[in-house]
Formats: structure tokens, sequence, C-alpha cells
């Protein structure tokens, strides 16, 4: 039902997304003309550009299917993700139009302006039409929902009923074989499991959402008997996540149906391809121009601070656990680099560290050299930051999922650090944040993320936070 009344919203929202955009077409060729803006000469074929907006905004409707399934209930953010897209779409078309027709006529000025101005209504129609077909369609229509589970996991659907609440889902209460009754954000307790049939009738309930695994298979069953006598739907909440404890994701491969413990947006050879090239294009200008001053400056600075060698490489494990020797700037003295000491991880105030290599470490510049691993393809711009070898051991013996971290190429910066999480890990409970962090990354990549957390780690650069050393 709710899937339906989804695409339908979806449908309707695109129509009327083209309808009112063709219509702002015309507005803005009337505006712009009376206001004296722009001038058509005789042989602007207005008519075709009119038709290339409605093309450009058909073909755009396919953007909602990216963000389809939270139309209605967007943040500013994804609004302005979806309105971007959109407007590509439809820029695109009007100057293919353009192109084609090799049109000498049409304004430039009056496409532009059109666009920028289409820009706005676009974003005020993805903010509030769907609100407003909500309120149409699915208002009279709503749909009365009881729970079936503990309350510690019916909290857990909060973020689903407020989701759904425009599709028409009117939450009434909940089911529980718990002895302790308590209201969960407004949600009385109606009982125990085998009040069901009463509660179906005094409730008027019109569909029944209930965990998977909260009841055995003969319980289930009679509550899926019920809910048929009583003429009432009924949505299973698969809570794997909480069963296994991890999130789990959905599989559907014809007629076949896996659950898999990770996403792995990077498995696809595209997405692969297009995190390589932004790789390159910011690993190899920073190798050229940005690397070789640099390193002649930390190699005067070192000759007076701390002689030794300019860099310093460390074996680490990247994907799949493959080993390669990451590079740095050298930070510490040559006497404190042996093998038993650089196991233990760098302090505030460590010794081991001279007073230019200090500064570097707090703002990231001995990371610049792996910007030469990035080029060779062992590591990339973005991704879980790698351990020193005998750490990957420790970690992991604290973690169970540590290793999951390795499903991707690490990175000289990463979601964790874009959060702050760097330096020292002094306690289990940082290297769990750390790790979240990195299989969150893992599971959920997009270009728009790596992007983000480039800028991110550029605006720690430039302003330290103190696990900074």
């Amino acid at each position: 039902m709710l899937k339906n009344r989804q695409e339908g919203l979806i449908s309707l929202h695109g129509f009327c997304v083209t309808a009112l955009l063709g219509a702002f077409y015309l507005a803005w060729v009337s505006i712009t003309q009376a206001s004296g803006f722009v001038t058509f000469a005789t042989d602007t074929n207005l008519k075709l550009y009119f038709l290339a907006v409605i093309g450009g905004t058909l073909i755009s409707s396919r953007t909602y299917r990216t963000m389809g399934g939270r139309l209605g209930y967007l943040n500013w953010m994804e609004l302005v993700q979806l309105t971007q897209r959109q407007l590509v779409r439809i820029a695109l078309v009007l100057f293919a139009v353009a192109f084609a027709t090799k049109d000498a006529y049409i304004s430039r000025m009056f496409l532009g302006s059109f666009l920028a101005a289409s820009a706005f209504v676009l974003y005020l129609l993805n903010c509030f039409l769907p609100g407003i077909l909500s309120h149409v369609f699915f208002k009279d229509n709503s749909v009365r929902t009881l729970f079936i589970g503990s309350a510690d996991d019916v909290r857990k659907l909060k973020g689903w009923i407020q989701q759904k609440a425009h599709l028409g889902v009117e939450p009434v209460g909940y089911l529980c074989n718990e002895a302790e009754s308590q209201v969960i954000d407004g949600l009385p307790l109606f009982g125990r499991i085998e009040d069901i049939d009463h509660v179906l009738a005094d409730h008027r309930i019109g569909q029944i959402v209930f965990l998977q695994f909260y009841l055995d298979r003969d319980h289930s069953n009679r509550v899926i008997q019920a809910a048929q006598r009583a003429g009432c739907r009924v949505r299973l909440y698969n809570n794997l996540n909480s069963y296994y404890e991890h999130p789990i994701t959905v599989d559907h491969e014809g007629e076949y149906t896996f659950f898999t413990l990770d996403d792995e947006p990077l498995e696809n050879p595209v997405n692969r391809i297009q995190k390589r090239i932004l790789d390159i294009a910011v690993s190899l200008p920073v190798v050229l121009f940005v690397l070789p001053p640099l390193t002649i400056l930390v190699w005067i600075i070192q000759r007076i601070q701390s002689p030794g060698p300019i860099f310093y490489p460390q074996l680490r494990s990247g994907i799949n656990k493959r080993r390669f020797n990451i590079w740095k700037f050298r930070t510490m003295h040559v006497a404190s680099q042996t093998k038993d000491q650089m196991r233990i991880q760098a302090k505030v105030g460590d010794a081991r560290v001279y007073p230019f290599g200090r500064f570097m470490r707090r703002t990231s510049l001995d990371e610049l050299p792996q910007f030469i691993n990035v080029l060779l393809g062992n590591m990339s711009v973005a991704g879980p930051r790698p351990h020193m070898i005998e750490h990957d051991e420790e970690f992991a013996k604290m973690l169970r999922n540590y290793y999951s971290r390795h499903y991707v190429k690490p990175g000289i910066t990463g979601l964790a650090q874009s959060k702050g999480f760097r330096g020292e890990i002094s306690e289990v409970s940082l290297l769990e944040k750390r790790v979240g962090y990195d299989l969150l990354y893992i599971n959920q990549w997009s270009l728009f993320l790596d992007i983000k957390i480039l800028f991110a780690t550029a605006r720690q650069v430039l302003f330290p936070p103190k696990t900074a050393y």
C-alpha cells in the first residue's frame, strides 16, 4: 500500500512540475517581453523551446527515482541536490535544441535568466508540492496503524512513522507481551498479543506493523489470521539489524532474496571509475606543483632540527589486506624510529617528534607524500585511514568487524577524520566511532560524499582539531 502511494506521489509530482514549469516558461516570456529585459527577433521559435522545457522536465523526472522513496520529507541539502539535477537536464535539452537548430535568434540572456529563475521555482515545487499533493489525496484516506513489538523496538520506528505521515500513516497504539505498561511518544499500550481481536475491532485498525522476530511462527500466524478476519493490512518490520547487531542490506535477485551485512557501492565498476578519476584529478596537481617545493622546504628545516631521511616509508594494509608502503614526511627523530618505538602511538608533547614535525602532524602536511600512493593506485584521496600492521591486529581483537574497513582502498583522509576523529586511539570507544564512520562510508559511498570529505578535511587543515598532534 505505502509503496504504491509513494510511487503515485512521485508520478503526480513529476506531472505537476512539468505542467507548472511549462506555464512558468510562458509567463517568463511575457514578463521579459513586457519589461523590455529581452527583445526577441521575429524568427525566434519560442514554441520549440517551450517543447524543449517540457521534454527536459520530463527527462529530469527520472531524478525522483533516486530520492523518490523519500519525496515529501527531503532535507534542504537533498532538495538542493534534486533541484540541481533537474536543472542540469533541462539546460542540456535547451542548449541541445539551440545547437541542433543553429538558432542565432534565441537570446542567451533569456535562456540564462529563465534557468536561474527556474532553479528557484523548482526548489519551491520540490519543497512544498509533495506536501500539498499528500494532503489532497491522503488526508481523508489515512490508515490507523497498530504496532506489535517490544517497547524499545517500537520506539526505534519513530523515524519511520514521521517519514510516512504524509502518506496517511496514523499511529494509534501498540501491543506487547512485556508486563510494564508505558506510553511511547504518544503511543498508548493497548494490551498483550492475545488481545488483538478486540483491539482491531475497538480501534478500527487498518494496518498492523509487527516485528519479524518478536513473535514465534505460531503467534505470527495468529496475528496474520486475526488481521485477515478484520480486513486489516499487515506490514512486517524486518528487525534483522537488532537481531544480528549489524545493519542489514536486502538484495533482490529475481525470485531470490538475500540479506547481506554490507552494501558496498564501490563494487560497481562505474563508481570505481568515477572515484579513480577524482583521485587522479586531485592528486596529480599536488604531486606536480605542491609536493616538490614543500619537499625542499621540509629538507632544509630537517637539516636544522633533525637531520636524516626526508621521507618515512611504513608498511600498511590496504584493500583486501594487500600490503604496501605508505609515504610520509618524517616527523620524528631518526633515533626514535626503531620498530618498537614506532608501535607506540604519538601522544601530546611526544619527545620523539621534532618541532617542525609537530607542526606538520598538526596540519597534516606530513601526509602529502601519500598523494604519490594515490597516483600509484594503492590509496585513494578519501577512504578509511590505514593503520600500522601491528595496530590492525590489535584493533581487530577489540572489534570483530574491524577488518571490514579493508573492503575499499584506504584514504589520505576519511569520513571519521572529517568528523574530527584524528590522533591517538586511547580507548575502545574512540576506535568504535572511527570504525563506525569507516563502515558507514563503505556502505553509503557516493562521489558527492568524497567531495564533502575533502572540503571538511581542508577546513580542518586550516583549523586543526585538538585531537591533531
